[in-house]
């Protein structure tokens, strides 16, 4: 049964397609005889300019200029917040009247943030149309002894200390660990204060963690961090694109469980998950008109073979999606109401016992 959200994205996507489809705004119309855009297009940006969204808007900005035939550049407007929630705010008052001259380009924590029921949040990405989706894999590593012990634990045998992990804080991006754990019944403990992947690694080698998430950046080179882990270190499970060797969470779960996993929980699981993974989303408001979505969506094709914009993300590890094949991406970060209501209830239940240091209950 779709949502409400996917029933929107479905609809926004549905349309354009049957009014313009995919090629139609190259193949009907020459390159010279495009007509730009009346007004200067602007990328509100989800992040400073040190930030993933920061980096790559420059290099995107002019991308995209190039496939929309614009007069002058794309202007950009950089949201010195940490997760990319000031600007998707932002962009939700600014373009209201969705006349196709303003794009957001988000990292995957804003939506995380929306999830989550974050009090800063007054957008809601479902009324959002999906240009790029940029995703990257996300992998939780812990000690072998909660692979060893897992069946036995969940069965009652085991009653020792709470998987400590890792987290810049405990809903941001390593919500997708947190309550992936829980799910596994292994009673995550969120630690906070660890926002990069080095001093988590070395939290995690000195004993004071007992998990973390890792997501590669650049220079990385995930598969060879995870094979060069101090003995007792493994992958739990991973989301987003594949990654060799490393479970699903739904294999380790079916291992541990002896079932595949299902429930209200399970599908937000799901959503944050992929949130996680989504480093960046490139989009415009769903109400935008067609011919502007077209435009827009032949510029993201366009843009993302060019070399310049292809060796940044390729050096940041990223799997990219443009295009009209974006929209289905987005759906997959939009749940079922009843899991969106059992995810909230679930961090409001676990708040106060993170807040006093101690582990998470798994409703």
């Amino acid at each position: 049964m779709l949502s409400r959200r996917s029933l929107l994205s479905t609809i926004a996507a549905t349309t354009v397609a049957t009014i313009l489809p995919a090629r139609a705004w190259e193949d009907d119309i020459s390159a010279e005889a495009r007509p730009a855009l009346a007004d200067t297009p602007r990328l509100i940006v989800g992040g400073g300019p040190d930030s993933l969204p920061g980096q790559v808007a420059p290099i995107l900005a002019t991308a995209l200029a190039r496939g929309l035939s614009t007069l002058t550049p794309i202007s950009t407007h950089y949201d010195l917040g940490r997760d990319g929630v000031t600007a998707a705010n932002l962009f939700d008052t600014q373009s209201p009247e969705a006349d196709g001259n303003t794009a957001i380009l988000a990292p995957g924590a804003a939506l995380i943030a929306s999830l989550a029921g974050d009090a800063r949040v007054h957008f809601d990405y479902s009324r959002w149309a999906a240009l790029i989706m940029a995703r990257r894999p996300v992998v939780t590593l812990a000690k072998a002894e909660l692979h060893r012990s897992l069946r036995s634990r969940l069965s009652g045998m085991f009653h020792d200390r709470p998987v400590r992990l890792a987290v810049s804080h405990p809903t941001g991006v390593e919500l997708s660990s947190l309550l992936g754990l829980s799910l596994l019944g292994l009673h995550p403990l969120p630690v906070p204060g660890y926002a990069g992947k080095a001093e988590a690694l070395e939290a995690l080698k000195s004993g004071q963690v007992d998990a973390v998430q890792l997501t590669p950046g650049p220079g990385d080179d995930l598969s060879a961090d995870i094979a060069s882990a101090p003995e007792g270190i493994k992958p739990i499970f991973f989301s987003g694109p594949t990654i060799a060797g490393v479970p699903s969470f739904d294999a380790t779960y079916a291992m541990a469980r002896g079932h595949a996993p299902s429930g209200a929980l399970y599908q937000a699981w799901g959503a944050v998950s992929n949130a996680a993974a989504s480093a960046l989303i490139l989009a415009l408001p769903m109400l935008t008109p067609p011919l502007a979505i077209a435009r827009w969506r032949h510029a993201a094709q366009e843009a993302v073979t060019e070399a310049a914009l292809k060796t940044w993300n390729d050096s940041q590890h990223l799997t990219i999606t443009a295009g009209a094949d974006a929209a289905p991406l987005l759906n997959q970060l939009e749940p079922e109401l009843t899991s969106l209501l059992a995810l909230r209830r679930w961090i409001n239940n676990n708040q106060p016992r993170w807040r006093q240091g101690q582990e998470t209950r798994p409703t």
